[in-house]
Order: structure tokens, then sequence, then C-alpha cells
């Protein structure tokens, strides 16, 4: 058998291949030092918060779509759409329970996760690294997901890479010494990150809620939340500096704010994609490609750090079960594995039942005779 061997590859994976190259383009936008966009925390997250709101243009064609199908439907399709929608309603007050307080709640954490996101923007160390424990750990709390050992021993080691990293670029210490607050920001914006995400496969698959229609909800809420803040802060508190940003504003804000939108667009239709179709631990690939494009100019420990993404990357893929390490038992306990044990076990009891019904028959047939001959 082979040291290394591929997991399930199928549809679901072609999001995260898109999510990791506008990922990196987006961390590319990140990198340009010419916009006061970042700056300003409230626009920034408005921006951002626009991107999850334009999912309502799918979101409307495909019900728009959908209607005109079930408008061209024989009698014969209409009488039994008319019984599934007898047997949905009944269900209905049981799927909607509690529908709209966990969209709240997941607006108010995703609100929260990218105030930090823009807030702790300057700080280097890698705490992202951590998302694939913390995503574990609410996924196993949720959905009663087991861990098992390709989970621990891929996890270490990327914590491991990660820390090396941190050490090597001293990153840790120069964090601590600029702003110790703004350091442990940054860990709790991974906690909320990781929350957001397991709630929000939650409240798709629970609530049968499609992609489309969350982000559409998620973005609303904040938009309208961020909008209201910016009114009354532009005209009565004035926390944030927005007369500067409006002062200097020109084409290439323009085009950094169209940059900002789309990618954050991509990005978040990709994460809810892979949530919903896969797991929540599988946008961390993702997020690991992206990072690569921090140190694509080749200076300092650039290349070090390349290196050690690259290793990260495999992990992950390690982790989430699409590359399988067949050695160690590392392999035993993939969900393809146990499925195909499943299916031999399975397999196994269908031809012992066969052999046993065969013996009787054979045993009965035998006493008949015997009857006879009597």
């Amino acid at each position: 058998m082979a040291l290394l061997s591929l997991g399930n590859i199928d549809k679901n994976l072609i999001p995260i291949l898109i999510g990791c190259v506008v990922c990196f383009l987006n961390r590319l936008l990140n990198q340009y030092d010419g916009t006061l966009l970042y700056k300003n925390l409230i626009l920034a997250n408005i921006c951002i918060s626009l991107s999850r709101l334009l999912a309502f243009i799918p979101y409307l064609i495909l019900k728009k779509r959908s209607k005109n199908i079930e408008n061209k439907s024989d009698d014969t399709n209409i009488i039994r759409k008319d019984k599934i929608k007898y047997l949905y309603y009944n269900q209905t007050e049981k799927i909607a329970k509690g529908k709209w307080q966990l969209i709240l709640l997941s607006a108010i954490v995703y609100l929260m996760n990218q105030y930090l996101f823009i807030a702790t923007f300057e700080i280097k160390t890698n705490t992202w690294i951590w998302i694939i424990l913390i995503t574990s750990i609410f996924y196993y709390l949720m959905f009663k997901i087991k861990i098992y050992r390709h989970h621990y021993v891929s996890a270490i080691l990327i914590l491991l890479i990660g820390i090396i990293i941190d050490i090597v670029l001293e990153n840790i210490k120069n964090d601590i010494n600029k702003d110790l607050l703004l350091f442990l920001l940054k860990f709790i914006r991974q906690i909320l990150f990781s929350l957001y995400n397991v709630m929000a496969k939650y409240i798709m698959e629970k609530k049968f809620i499609s992609v489309y229609e969350f982000s559409t909800y998620i973005g609303v809420i904040a938009f309208v939340l961020l909008v209201i803040f910016f009114i009354f802060d532009y005209t009565i508190f004035d926390i944030f500096n927005y007369k500067e940003y409006f002062n200097n504003f020109d084409y290439i804000e323009l085009l950094v704010i169209l940059g900002v939108i789309s990618t954050q667009f991509g990005i978040n239709l990709c994460s809810l994609f892979t949530v919903k179709n896969n797991s929540p631990c599988h946008i961390f690939v993702m997020f690991v490609f992206g990072q690569i494009a921090y140190y694509i100019n080749f200076e300092g420990y650039s290349i070090f750090v390349i290196i050690c993404l690259i290793l990260i990357l495999f992990l992950s893929l390690i982790f989430n079960e699409i590359i399988e390490l067949n050695f160690w038992g590392l392999s035993d306990n993939t969900k393809k594995n146990i499925i195909n044990r499943a299916e031999i076990e399975d397999n196994s009891l269908i031809i012992r039942n066969d052999t046993i019904d065969s013996i009787e028959n054979e045993e009965n047939i035998k006493e008949l005779k015997e009857n006879i001959i009597n």
C-alpha cells in the first residue's frame, strides 16, 4: 500500500479551490499600504458587510427561477408538491423555532469578529493557526463529531510549525511589547471566527437555510447596524476620523473598496459552501493558502516561512482527510475507510446470512425426502 493516498475527492472541494485563489488575492490587497480604508474600523467593516449582503442577488435569482419552474409544473407534479408542502408545513414550527435568535446571535458574533479583524490588523503573530483546534472543539460540542489520531497529529504539528514561524520572526515578542491588549484580542478574534463558522453550519443544516439566504441575513443585520453607528458617530460622537478618509478619497480608494468587496464576497460564499458541504475545519485550507501572499516578496525569512506554510497546508489536507497517510494507523479512522469497513461488514453479513439460509434449505430438503421415503 502507498504511503500517501487521496481521500474523498468530489465536487464539494471546488469552493475550497476557488476560495484559495480569492483568499490569496485578498491577502495581496491587504498588503497595499496606499489606502486608508483599513485604518477606519467602521468604513472597512461596512465594506466587508456589504460583501455579505450582495448574496441577495443570487438568492433572489434562484428563488425566482424555482417559482417559474413550479408554475410550469403539470397537475401531477403540483399534487405531489402540495403533499410535500403539507408535510413540510407540519414541521415548520419545529424547524423555525429559535431560527431568528440563532441568526441574530451569529450576526453579533460575526460583527465582533470583523471588528477585531480590522482592529488587530497590525498584529503579526500567526494566531490563525489556532483556528484548526478551536473550530474542532466547537464542532465536537455542537455536532459530536469524533476526533481521531490523524486529527490530533496534524493539528499538533500545525501549531508547532506556526509557533516556530513566530519565534523565528520574533512576532510574539514584538506584538506583546507593542500592544499586549491587541495581541490578546487577536486570539479572541480567532475564537469568534471559529464559533461563527460552526454556528453557520448548524443554522444552515438544522434550520434548512441556503448559503445565499444565510449570507443575506447576516449581511443585512451587520450592514444596517454599522450604517446606523456610522451616522451617529459622524454627526455626533466623532470617535473615528471620517473626514481624513473622505478628504483623501480618490479613484485608488474606490478601486480598493471594489477589490475588498469582491474578494470578500468570494471568500464569504466559498467559505459558507465549504462549511455546509464539508465541515467548518475545511476552510482552514483556504486561509493557509492565502497567508502565502504575505511572503511572496522573498525578503528576509520569506522563503523559510513559505516552506513552513506549505507544510501547514499539507497537514491541513491530512486533517481534513483530503490526503491520507497510510502508516501508524493515521488513516484507519478517516471517513472514507470507516465507510469502506462498514460496507465490507455489510457484505460479509449478507454472505453469512445467505450461507445460513442455504444450509437451512438443504436440511429442510433432506428432512422432506426422508419423510417421503418413510
